[in-house]
């Protein structure tokens, strides 16, 4: 039996990437912070993986033959610049030793296009330099190297979008600004970023974690298109194109960035014909979402 201990499990990406193990036939186990609803083919544990209790618990409940570790500080406005990215890294890397220790035999370690920092094209694995720029980036990087020595595999997501997504991000915050009839103030979105449908992205990590793929791989759609043009996207499903404000207020850090974007060719060796929701359906699927949680229906 294949038994999946998935922390961060309550969180955005963990809640789509819980039902994709089940039905890739693992016996899943995940980690949240507080008791959670039941999930189909789920068992809840709880445990605050920043104390060495909380770890050490996690796993002894759990008996892990593989594990996705997704836990972090993600809070928008926040996790960027968190002096307790310092404590997560630690966590992760003693989370990782205990692992190895217990048998796990398979760890895949969820990290960030952050790491990379400014580039001038599409990250590639080997080969792209990581200059993060953002006390995050530079708390996932130094994850990943402890991951990679160890033999472990480390995913970077570049641009999740969906159901559950934080409200305080992009697609979110413009999808509420232009349901309420508010005007959506934005750059002037010439910025290349890779977004990915958080159901292909739950799809990816578990082709990754039931494979033999080792060190890291990017997580990401391979498809490369301008902020403008997601923005425009989703005002347009919205009918209120007009309430957008581009330009009206200047991108700064690494939102600047001109280019996030990913070379999929190692994630393509385990991910033929992913993804396969794409941007359009995705965007599509996450309004419909938006427009029930906002109306009262989620």
């Amino acid at each position: 039996m294949k038994r999946v201990l998935v922390t961060g499990a309550s969180g955005f990406l963990g809640r789509a990437l819980l039902p994709v193990l089940v039905g890739r036939g693992f016996e899943v186990h995940g980690i949240a912070r507080s008791a959670q609803a039941a999930v189909a083919g789920v068992s809840w544990h709880a445990a605050d993986l920043l104390t060495e209790a909380g770890r050490r618990f996690a796993l002894s409940a759990a008996r892990p033959t593989h594990l996705v570790h997704l836990a972090w500080e993600a809070r928008p406005g926040r996790y960027r610049e968190d002096p307790v990215n310092r404590l997560w890294a630690e966590a992760s890397i003693d989370l990782l030793a205990r692992a190895r220790a217990d048998g796990t035999r398979r760890i895949l370690g969820i990290g960030s296009c952050f790491e990379y920092g400014p580039q001038s094209g599409p990250c590639e694995e080997r080969t792209s330099p990581c200059r993060p720029t953002t006390l995050y980036g530079q708390a996932k990087l130094a994850t990943a190297e402890a991951y990679i020595a160890a033999g472990a595999s480390w995913g970077r997501v570049f641009v999740p979008f969906g159901p559950h997504e934080p409200e305080a991000r992009l697609i979110p915050s413009l999808i509420r600004s232009l349901r309420a009839g508010r005007e959506f103030d934005c750059s002037l979105g010439g910025q290349l970023r890779d977004f990915v449908y958080v159901d292909d992205l739950a799809q990816m990590i578990a082709a990754v974690l039931d494979s033999e793929l080792s060190g890291v791989v990017n997580l990401a759609s391979g498809e490369v298109r301008s902020l403008r043009s997601v923005v425009e996207h989703v005002a347009g499903l919205l009918e209120a194109r007009d309430l957008v404000r581009f330009g009206a207020v200047a991108a700064t850090g690494v939102d600047a960035e001109p280019i996030l974007a990913a070379d999929v060719r190692r994630l393509r060796e385990v991910t033929a014909g992913l993804p396969v929701v794409g941007f359009e359906e995705g965007a599509a699927r996450g309004l419909a979402w938006w427009i029930d949680r906002l109306s009262g229906r989620e």
